[in-house]
């Protein structure tokens, strides 16, 4: 396989998993978007060496295996925040179960 069919290859797969329409996580994100940055710099790379082809598969690999772990502490991050988020709104409608309950009673005893 040529150098230019491989690249093409990535490419397509990488826009095509970018432009879908199904829901991606920031790992899968992460890791299509490194294989593609790393195939083109791995290709410009394995030019320089004669091997445009391996440095290509190479940094596809690298680039791949990098995003994904960039994608995956994104998405730990992420989550973590939801999860503050919804401590937040759990001990707000606490606060406003007790304020309710204080007032049934209050109106109980008058």
């Amino acid at each position: 396989m040529s150098i230019k069919s491989l690249l093409c290859l990535v490419l397509v797969l990488g826009t095509a998993l970018l432009a879908s329409g199904c829901e991606v996580s920031e790992t899968q994100k992460g890791a299509g978007i490194g294989t593609l940055i790393g195939a083109g710099a791995g290709a410009g790379i394995g030019s320089a060496f004669g091997a445009p082809g391996i440095g290509a598969a190479i940094g596809a690999g690298a680039g791949g295996l990098g995003g994904a772990l960039v994608g995956d502490q994104m998405e730990k991050k992420k989550q973590d925040q939801e999860k503050e988020e919804l401590k937040q709104q759990l001990q707000e409608e606490q606060q406003k179960t007790q304020q309710l309950e204080q007032q049934v009673q209050q109106q109980k005893t008058q």
